[in-house]
């Protein structure tokens, strides 16, 4: 049951700290053959994947016909990819028409150069609503997850987070490479900047680069995060 509990533990951070998927929809063009499109994405407040496409890209067209889909990622390294975890989410794709504002300020956090695709070139947002995950771990490691074992709302509202985030970023932006140090990045690519925080890490812009930093324990209020993130910052 550890294995098991620290599996989940894993794939629920390759699924948040990924930021990147390859989108198989049902292909128009060619029935019965399914298309796959590599994306970028974000969560929205309730962990679900947001993506931001073109009216005309194939993938659009395809989910108007038929919004079932799937989302696969794939753990970065260098090692074997059939030891690395892959994690494949089943969903539906529909269209935001209400509240965009909100989410997409949050996106652009992670995604600034997508900013003029949504104000000037008529990209729309995308809400993947889950159904079932196919978790593989590695070799041999193989299992269905239901999405709420996966999907962990965020514990901040809209402007709560975007308090957190600049002020980070206007006030401590030393501690970010510190947070990237403690997971490995020896000398992060600059320039840093804090792209957004929930309940369980912190997503970090550092360049062109996404990267996750993980929290030791699961936060729920502003003050959870100034203690965590304060600590966090020390030197070891």
């Amino acid at each position: 049951m550890a294995d098991d509990a620290q599996l989940i533990v894993d794939a629920r951070r390759l699924y948040a700290g990924r930021f990147e998927g390859v989108l198989s929809t049902h292909s128009l063009e060619h029935p019965g053959y399914p298309l796959g499109s590599l994306v970028p994405y974000s969560l929205d407040r309730q962990g679900r994947p947001l993506i931001l496409i073109s009216h005309l890209a194939q993938h659009t067209r395809n989910l108007a016909m038929d919004p079932r889909c799937a989302l696969t990622l794939v753990e970065p390294g260098e090692a074997d990819p059939q030891q690395r975890m892959r994690l494949s989410l089943i969903a539906e794709a529909h269209r935001i028409k209400d509240r965009v504002d909100e989410l997409a300020e949050r996106h652009f956090r992670y995604f600034p150069a997508a900013r003029p695709y949504f104000e000037e070139l008529n990209f729309s947002f995308y809400r993947l609503e889950p159904g079932h995950a196919h978790l593989v771990g590695g070799f041999g490691a193989a299992r269905w997850l239901g999405s709420d074992r996966l999907l962990s709302a965020n514990p901040f509202d809209a402007a709560t987070e975007r308090a957190i985030v600049e002020h980070m970023n206007l006030e401590h932006r030393d501690a970010l490479a510190r947070y990237l140090r403690a997971i490995g990045l020896s000398e992060p690519p600059q320039p840093l900047s804090l792209a957004g925080i929930d309940g369980t890490g912190i997503d970090i812009r550092a360049a062109e680069r996404l990267l996750r930093v993980p929290l030791p324990r699961k936060i729920t209020t502003p003050a959870d995060a100034r203690e965590e993130l304060v600590a966090m910052a020390r030197p070891r």
